[in-house]
């Protein structure tokens, strides 16, 4: 039955955006492993020695394609080389922390451009070969901040409340004509976007912003309170896995404790104490992270003073 299975999926391509780490890489590795044939994209192939390292420890391969997808002229050419595809995954995606109101109009549009019109232009591109065959999926990685927003990461929010929305037309759109649109949304994973691709607005501690002491809260408040606490990747890659193969997926999935946890408490009404909640504990990283600049300041100032006497 297995063997049967990968035969099948053998025969069917997948292309899936964003796969130098975490939920793409893993998806890129599983996909394999499960028979099809991969396409892993990312931005700087430089960086695909974590996916190769994968691979040859999952004993697979992929085809590993550069692809920027903020680009029209990068995604028109990887379509035009490897069409058709059979089930589309756009998971790229960056993130630059920081108050909307220290966050840069470059800043904004580059998290607008990847995550929202990245993946608009790829489907774009790639659903017309899909509309010929009469089938095809398109399955969008989304977030949990696309549903109740993200404080200190309003453009992130906003692209993929954007993703959601997409989703969610193009769904009905495509239906007739045999094709799917699914999106996921997951809570806080532990992936590099989080981790060592995380990155803080040009203006995050900036100390004329009146939002200066907050960001610096906020930030606090993730290595603290969401970090540690964070799912495993591998489980949204198995969930994507799984949409991958259904015949008939659902038209959104919400994974991980936390995603679940906000969701339920948004249906019952409770979102203004889930904002609540958030800004307490914000605001107590906040006096926490002046509190330790004031002791640094003190130890400072008394071997300044130390020092002058001897």
């Amino acid at each position: 039955m297995e063997t049967e299975k990968k035969t099948q999926n053998s025969q069917k391509r997948i292309l899936i955006t964003g796969c130098s780490s975490g939920f793409g890489m893993l998806t890129a590795v599983g996909a394999a492993k499960l028979g099809f044939e991969t396409i892993a994209t990312m931005r700087n192939p430089d960086k695909s020695g974590p996916l190769q390292e994968a691979l040859k420890a999952a004993n697979v391969s992929v085809c590993i394609e550069k692809l920027d997808v903020t680009s029209p002229d990068s995604i028109s050419q990887l379509v035009k080389k490897i069409s058709p595809i059979d089930i589309l995954i756009n998971n790229a995606g960056i993130l630059i922390t920081g108050s909307f109101l220290d966050q840069t109009d470059e800043e904004m549009r580059r998290i607008l451009e990847t995550n929202y019109f990245g993946a608009v232009n790829l489907t774009k591109a790639v659903v017309p070969s899909m509309i010929d065959r009469k089938s095809g999926r398109i399955i969008n990685i989304a977030s949990l901040a696309g549903l109740i927003g993200h404080p200190f990461n309003a453009a992130y929010a906003a692209s993929k409340h954007a993703l959601i929305g997409f989703t969610k037309s193009i769904r009905v759109e495509l239906a007739p004509l045999g094709i799917d649109a699914v999106s996921i949304e997951p809570g806080y994973h532990r992936t590099e976007i989080i981790g060592a691709n995380a990155n803080q607005s040009e203006n995050f501690y900036d100390r004329r912003s009146p939002m200066f002491e907050w960001n610096r809260g906020f930030l606090r408040t993730m290595f603290d309170e969401i970090i540690p606490r964070a799912g495993d990747p591998k489980d949204v890659a198995d969930l994507i896995l799984k949409v991958m193969t259904l015949e008939k997926p659902k038209p959104h999935y919400v994974i991980g404790k936390d995603a679940r946890f906000a969701t339920t408490l948004q249906w019952l009404g409770l979102g203004p104490w889930l904002e609540h909640q958030v800004t307490r504990k914000i605001r107590k990283a906040r006096r926490l992270e002046n509190q330790r600049e004031a002791e640094k300041k003190a130890r400072r100032k008394q071997k300044r003073g130390a020092e002058a006497t001897r």
